[in-house]
This record gives structure tokens, C-alpha cells and sequence, in this order.
């Protein structure tokens, strides 16, 4: 069996869901609301609600469960930093970052963390799966297309 994921820090928060498409959703209003009194824009909040939709979807579909989401929500002299979200798996294989084609029906999850994020990795849990990653700024716009 893995080992649990260990306590969060101070300030973190955190939800454990089961590996099911209903957890989709449930981490994409829960992060909502988390960060909703945290200051960021509304095209920031717009930008974590697709990355976590994405980065949790991904765990479902490739991943093990529980999923473990985390979001951090750093302030500096009063000032919001910028939101950190990890979403962990107990599958060890990492994601891959691909370019798919216009038509495709899936495959963009990480392409759009990588191109909508601030910041964004991912982690091997020792004996306990993957972590991945992403920032998002409070003052993130969504790109001009």
C-alpha cells in the first residue's frame, strides 16, 4: 500500500476525492470557492477553474485513486501571491506534455496547464504516486485568440 500523503502546511487546504468523473466537477467548485475570497480577478479564477478541470480530469482518467487536491493561497503584506494548486495520484507514471491535432477529442490537458499556467511541474511521490503542479496569478488574463 502507498504511503499517505502527508499533512498539509499551515495554509494549505485540502480535498481527497475518489477517482470517479464526479470528482471533476466537485474539485472545480470547491477550488471556486476557495479562491473566490482570495482576490483573484475573475480571468484568473476563470483560468484555475480550467486548469483544475483539467489537471483532475487527467488524474481520473490516467491516474489511480484517492486524488488529493491542494490549493495554496499565499498573501504577502496583505497582497495575494500567486495560487498554488497540486493535484496528486497514486498512478507513478507522469504526465506527457502532447501537441495534438485541431480535431482531436482529447490529449490537450497538459498543453493548456503549460500554456495558461504561471508555473507548473510535476513530482514523483516516493512510493506513493505523482504530483502535478500549477500556478496561477492573481492578476493572469486570458490569452487573446
Amino acid at each position: 500500500m502507498p504511503d499517505p500523503v502527508p499533512a498539509p502546511a499551515p495554509g494549505v487546504l485540502r480535498l481527497v476525492l475518489d477517482a470517479e468523473t464526479s470528482a471533476v466537477p466537485l474539485a472545480r467548485h470547491w477550488s471556486s470557492e476557495v479562491c473566490t475570497r482570495r482576490g483573484l480577478s475573475a480571468d484568473a479564477l476563470g483560468v484555475l477553474q480550467l486548469l483544475v478541470t483539467e489537471a483532475v480530469a487527467n488524474a481520473v482518467e490516467h491516474g489511480r485513486g484517492p486524488i488529493t487536491v491542494e490549493i495554496a493561497c499565499p498573501a504577502a503584506d496583505g497582497v495575494a501571491g500567486p495560487v498554488r494548486v497540486t493535484v496528486h495520484d497514486t498512478e507513478p507514471r507522469l504526465p506527457v506534455l502532447r501537441h495534438v491535432g485541431a480535431m482531436a477529442t482529447g490529449g490537450r490537458g497538459v498543453a493548456l496547464i503549460d500554456q495558461l499556467a504561471t508555473g507548473w511541474g510535476v513530482r514523483e511521490e516516493r512510493g506513493a504516486g505523482k504530483a502535478v503542479w500549477f500556478e496561477v496569478a492573481p492578476g493572469t488574463t486570458w490569452p487573446e485568440v
